[in-house]
């Protein structure tokens, strides 16, 4: 069961296409595990289009966020349509890897494989990662990492912000449990120490716009040479 979801504010950016490419990115494959998340998305979809057609025949105006949020709220859920790309031009190997390791289609197709035959790169004892080739916004990355069980990240806060989203395992710090398909959001005001808590693999997608922000001395000596 999914529990943590994206904030109203990245779900209505994700309607309006103002996200950077890799929030975009991570927003569309949590997107492709939560029904509820699709749910909310149609809403803000709807709530745009109302939006413009009100705008186009009365004087342009404030709009106040907060009034767009109750309306959402305030809208029934109703069952999404399928968020997913039609699988008529899938093969059957990605769909089976789907369905294997719940990857979303779209992380499937941007590597042309799973995650199990990831070229992984070491960061340290009991952490990789895989740096995605993509354009994005400057400063951003965007990264898979693999935690061992059991790991715990150097504590760290951050510069900018960071959203990740569980794929498999999951970890825990003092905001919560993420587990599969859960989303963290966090910004400069966040210092934490996560830790992959289960006996398999915690692999993440995570898209950051800054360095992060480390503690130890020696994690900010290694820092620029694994780039995160």
């Amino acid at each position: 069961m999914i529990n943590h979801h994206p904030s109203d504010e990245m779900i209505l950016g994700y309607a309006a296409g103002s996200l950077s490419a890799g929030q975009a990115m991570v927003i569309h494959c949590h997107l492709e595990l939560c029904p509820h998340c699709a749910a909310r998305l149609k809403q803000a979809e709807a709530l745009g289009g109302a939006l413009i057609e009100t705008l186009e025949e009365n004087e342009p105006s404030g709009v106040n966020f907060d009034d767009l949020i109750s309306e959402i709220d305030a809208m029934s859920i109703a069952e999404p349509e399928i968020l997913l790309a039609s699988e008529d031009h899938k093969s059957a190997h990605f769909t089976q890897l789907q369905k294997e390791e719940n990857t979303p289609n779209l992380l499937l197709d941007f590597l042309g494989h799973g995650l199990a035959d990831i070229q992984w790169k070491m960061v340290g004892p009991g952490i990789r990662q895989y740096v995605l080739p993509m354009e994005s916004s400057e400063g951003e990355k965007v990264r898979l990492l693999k935690l061992s069980p059991g790991f715990v990240t150097p504590q760290h806060s951050h510069q900018g912000s960071e959203m990740t989203l569980v794929l498999k395992g999951s970890f825990c710090d003092e905001t919560g449990r993420y587990a599969s398909g859960d989303i963290q959001e966090a910004d400069d005001g966040l210092d934490h120490q996560p830790v992959a808590d289960t006996d398999e693999d915690c692999i993440c997608l995570a898209v950051t716009d800054a360095p992060l922000e480390f503690k130890s001395v020696i994690s900010r000596l290694m820092q620029p040479i694994v780039g995160i």
